[in-house]
């Protein structure tokens, strides 16, 4: 993944059911295509999640993401490997990262 990186972590929201409470987590790496999310919370590899986040001022509500890989580390953090599933979506986020990188 070459992703942009942000200056500090970005608070996301995930759904992964209707019925069921949204889990906390933040993003450590993002790109249009890809995100990087860690979370305390345990969740499968193939998973479909629905993700609400802020970025430069937009904010992003459900943005369908496919867990890639799921892996825990030793603090018992997971870090998901994430692809965004929407080609919709894609475009806004590649839009939005486009106006916050240097120019």
């Amino acid at each position: 993944m070459n992703p942009n990186k942000a200056d500090s972590y970005i608070p996301a929201l995930a759904k992964t059911a209707l019925d069921l409470p949204p889990l906390w987590g933040r993003l450590t790496a993002l790109s249009s295509d890809e995100a990087e999310f860690l979370s305390h919370f345990e969740l499968p590899a193939g998973k479909t999640l629905a993700l609400s986040f802020e970025l430069g001022g937009v904010a992003f509500e459900d943005v369908r993401a496919r867990i890639r890989t799921a892996l825990r580390d030793p603090d018992g953090y997971y870090n998901y490997a994430l692809a965004f599933t929407a080609p919709d979506q894609r475009e806004l986020l590649r839009s939005a990262i486009g106006t916050q990188l240097p120019r």
